[in-house]
Formats: structure tokens, sequence, C-alpha cells
């Protein structure tokens, strides 16, 4: 989420060091281009984008700070969409064209950030969740990813059959990708990342009782996982 603050705070300088990259403006004869107050119009975008990109990454480490990492999935789309919302309709006082060119052009690209970060969305989902440990604890990174500290673990556990999924309360499903949180038969609502119908699953107990489950399409990896995470908890 830094890298995509600090995309946005980029784009920001760089369109209002080339104007002709607002999108509607660059397609503007001259005689249009007279009638928009480009100056305003750039600091303006300049300005929009780097606040975005300032709200990406301070938000992203307050939600990490408060342990709300369930909201990161929505974070950036929310952002982004307010953001080129509120651009799309504020850039029209700048323009005095008939029928407000930029403001009409923009809306056309605001259509498409839509549909690019709905399917971009899904698509960040789809990516396996990579798995990362060290000393002190493990991390499950990508959509619906956690970091948990070894000490704070209460059980681990290989089991080749989980319980029913009983309904999704916060979450990606789509086919065999299960992430984000479920409801499981007898445990409540629980925290799923997994790749495959077929286990072995990992089973994570903490000691405030979240219960965690995750598994890959590649049993090997996913028995890896368990078998240094358990030996990990084990020497502690």
């Amino acid at each position: 989420m830094i890298i995509t603050g600090l995309f946005l705070i980029g784009i920001g300088f760089l369109v209002k060091a080339f104007p002709n990259l607002i999108a509607g403006y660059n397609t503007m004869s001259q005689r249009q281009k007279d009638n928009v107050d480009v100056e305003g119009l750039s600091n303006f975008m300049r300005n929009g984008f780097v606040v975005m990109g300032m709200v990406v990454i301070i938000g992203y480490h307050g939600l990490k700070w408060a342990g709300q990492d369930v909201l990161l999935g929505y974070f950036i789309p929310g952002v982004i969409l307010i953001g080129v919302f509120f651009l799309v309709f504020r850039a029209k006082k700048f323009d005095q064209n008939d029928g407000g060119l930029v403001k009409s052009r923009l809306k056309s690209v605001f259509t498409i950030v839509i549909l690019i970060l709905a399917f971009g969305s899904v698509g960040y989902g789809l990516i396996p969740s990579s798995y990362e440990l060290n000393d002190d604890r493990v991390t499950f990174s990508g959509m619906y990813g956690t970091e948990i500290v070894i000490s704070k673990i209460e059980t681990v556990s290989l089991i080749n059959k989980m319980p029913s999924v009983k309904a999704r309360t916060n979450g990606l499903g789509l086919g065999s990708i299960r992430k984000g949180f479920f409801r499981i038969e007898g445990q409540g609502k629980c925290r799923l990342l997994l790749h495959s119908y077929q286990g072995p699953f990992v089973m994570i107990i903490t000691k405030d009782q979240e219960v965690i489950y995750v598994n890959y399409k590649k049993r090997e990896k996913t028995e890896m996982v368990y078998n240094e995470l358990n030996a990990l908890k084990e020497n502690k």
C-alpha cells in the first residue's frame, strides 16, 4: 500500500508538470484549451492525488496499528474512488467551455477507474497469500492477510478436513479461493486463507481465540507451513 500511495503522489506531480496528461484537456483544440484555467486545474489535480497518496500511506499504518487488517482489502479502492469522484466533479470550475469538456471526459475516466478497481480487486484476491516466517512472527500477506506473533499462538494443527463453511461475513469467495472472514460450523467467525478445497489445512488458534485456516494448492506447501510454524512454536 505504501507503493500505491507513492505512485498516486507521483502521478500528482507528473500532472502538474505535464498538464496534457489530464484526461479531456489533452484532446482539446487550442481554442478550447484557452478557456481552461490550466494552472488552477493542474494544481488542483496535483493536490488531489498527493492527498490521496498520503491518506493511503497514513491510513494503512493507522489500520495496522489498530489491528483492523480486515479493512485493508477495501481501503485503497475506497480512497481512490472517493478521490477520483471528487476530482471529476470539482474540475468543472476550471473549465469555461460549453458542456464542461474536462468534466465530461473525466467522467469517462472515472467509469474506467471503477471497472479497473473492480476487476483489480478480484485479481488481487486470486493471488496466493505469501508466507513469511521469522524468529518471532508469521506473516501471511495479500488480501485479508494477517501477522501473528508466535508467542500469541495457542495451538497449530494439521487437519485433513475442516468444518463446514456456513456463510461469508466479509471476504472473497471465488471457486476454491476463500479469503477473509467466514462463519464456520461450531467455531463462529474464522479467518480463511484457502486456495484449495482439498486438505490438508493448517489450523491456527491464537491465545485471544482467533481461529485461522490456511492451505495452498500444493499439499507440500501446506505441510511445509505447518512444520515450520510448529517447530518454531515448540522452540519458544
